[in-house]
Order: C-alpha cells, then sequence, then structure tokens
C-alpha cells in the first residue's frame, strides 16, 4: 500500500483539478487571452502542484521512511533517498 492511500482521494482531486486548470489555459492560448492572464493560470498550477508534492512528500516521511527507520532495514537508503526528493522538489 502506498503511504499517500489516506490522502489518495484529496490528491486525485486537486489533480482533477489541475488538468481542468491546464485545459483552460489551452483554451486561453487558443483564444489568444492576454499574456498576464495566462501567466496568472500558469502561476495557479504551479502552486498547485506544489501543494500536491507537499502532501506526498508528507506521506512518504510518515509512511516510507519512518518504517524504514523502525525497521532499520535500508535506512541509509531511505534518508538518502529522503533527501534527494526534497532536493528535488524544492528545485520545482
Amino acid at each position: 500500500m502506498a503511504s499517500y492511500e489516506d490522502d489518495k482521494q484529496q490528491i486525485l482531486t486537486r489533480l482533477r483539478r489541475m488538468e481542468g486548470q491546464l485545459r483552460g489555459i489551452q483554451r486561453m492560448v487558443e483564444n489568444d487571452k492576454y499574456c498576464i492572464d495566462v501567466l496568472t493560470q500558469i502561476s495557479s498550477i504551479i502552486a498547485a502542484a506544489q501543494k500536491v508534492g507537499g502532501i506526498v512528500l508528507k506521506d512518504h516521511i510518515n509512511g516510507c521512511v519512518r518504517q524504514a527507520l523502525t525497521d532499520g532495514q535500508n535506512s541509509d537508503k531511505a534518508i538518502n533517498e529522503l533527501v534527494d526528493a526534497v532536493n528535488h522538489f524544492s528545485r520545482a
């Protein structure tokens, strides 16, 4: 089971909302809408993606990483993976 199982519906809802926003931006570009309006909508999608990423990252820490540290197996791997994930996520 994925560590984000408890938040799965919330994540899917947010992703579906983002999908709708993305289609809306496509329509805006097709209809030659004002650049700032398009950028504003893109900013909204970026913020939404960061929020979803934050939820998944929190769940990963509370689930997968905690389990690896508790079990004592692969704890170094789990920590290194977490550091990589945080570094990658913070660049986005």
